[in-house]
């Protein structure tokens, strides 16, 4: 009796985390808390993922939600996914929390293992963030499922009828809004006219994807100021794990030099206060000299971390990848000197 009471308490707290998940609208791929999504952006969203649906048998769903308190967000991505799959065969789920700025990608049934990690992310950043950085979630949840949505038609071998043209702008502001818009704009600079800088103009000068990175100043910044010293500049460390939130996070940026001396090393430091303004931070500077270590099977795994070659526009998958890319650039740059 012991052992049937504790499993009826066991099923029962199942029960209630169960019901407490959002649940699947009838004839919707998408729940949408707050309502941030309009009409025309949801009935966009249905007919991509039930086009998707019956071409490949997976379908793309969208949960947006105001707050999940304590709760992982990615645990709880996970079970609203394998949930909502229990009526399909394959499920990908865009999931946002927007008090907690988290956004995940989750995969459910036949769906999992569609989409790496790496390329989950780079989606994410290119078509998802810019929008969410400008507070337009539906945009970013459109680009993203129709991003998701081509990227598996084109793995299975077949077209999508839906293209990107369709896909519906945001709503044009109100003149009650852009009423609005003007007295809080006009009362900042009011507030701000001694010349005091305020976070909220810093927060607009933040990159907040690789794209946005790799089309700004800063390659063009780091071959001027180290000139044929620079080896490499590339992304690395936590900010290209999964789950990384740019708004609250910087980018590190590490290097390798030629010659990385503390007087080479300082001709970037100018440019400290523009990088944590762009939300940049500089990392690690490392000589072709460590570089060789890690290439003679000593790696020093700070250099790998989260690698991103910012030339090639690439994430390495494995770290045989890590290791002949290190490899080739040791042998290029000692065989010129």
């Amino acid at each position: 009796m012991r052992f049937s009471g504790l499993t009826l308490i066991v099923a029962l707290l199942a029960s209630t985390i169960a019901s407490a998940l959002p649940k699947k609208p009838q004839g919707s791929y998408v729940y949408d808390e707050d309502r941030l999504m309009n009409s025309r952006q949801i009935d966009f969203f249905d007919r991509l993922s039930k086009e998707l649906l019956d071409k490949t048998g997976i379908c793309v769903a969208a949960v947006i939600v105001d707050d999940i308190e304590h709760a992982d967000a990615r645990t709880y991505a996970s079970r609203i996914a394998t949930e909502w799959n229990k009526s399909s065969n394959g499920t990908i789920l865009i999931f946002a929390a927007i008090k907690q700025r988290k956004r995940i990608v989750e995969a459910a049934g036949t769906a999992e293992g569609l989409l790496s990690v790496h390329e989950s992310e780079r989606l994410q950043q290119e078509l998802l963030m810019p929008a969410f950085r400008k507070e337009k979630y539906g945009e970013g949840v459109m680009a993203l499922a129709y991003g998701i949505a081509t990227s598996i038609a084109s793995d299975k071998g077949v077209a999508l009828e839906i293209d990107a043209s369709a896909i519906p702008e945001e709503a044009p502001m109100t003149v009650r809004g852009w009423i609005f818009i003007i007295v809080v704009f006009g009362l900042l600079i009011i507030v701000g006219r001694k010349g005091h800088r305020f976070g909220f103009f810093d927060n607009m000068k933040k990159l907040l994807c690789v794209s946005e990175i790799e089309k700004s100043q800063w390659p063009g910044i780091f071959k001027s100021t180290f000139g044929d010293n620079l080896v490499t500049a590339y992304l690395s460390g936590k900010c290209l794990m999964e789950g990384f939130d740019a708004l609250a996070s910087p980018w590190s940026i590490s290097f390798v030099l030629k010659d990385n001396s503390p007087e080479e090393v300082s001709k970037i430091r100018a440019f400290e206060k523009r990088a944590r303004r762009e939300n940049i931070v500089f990392a690690h500077f490392y000589s072709l000299a460590e570089v060789a270590k890690a290439v003679e099977g000593q790696p020093a795994q700070s250099i790998y971390h989260g690698l991103y070659y910012l030339e090639t526009g690439t994430f390495p998958q494995t770290n045989e990848q890590v290791t002949e890319y290190f490899h080739d650039l040791y042998q290029a740059n000692t065989e010129e000197s």
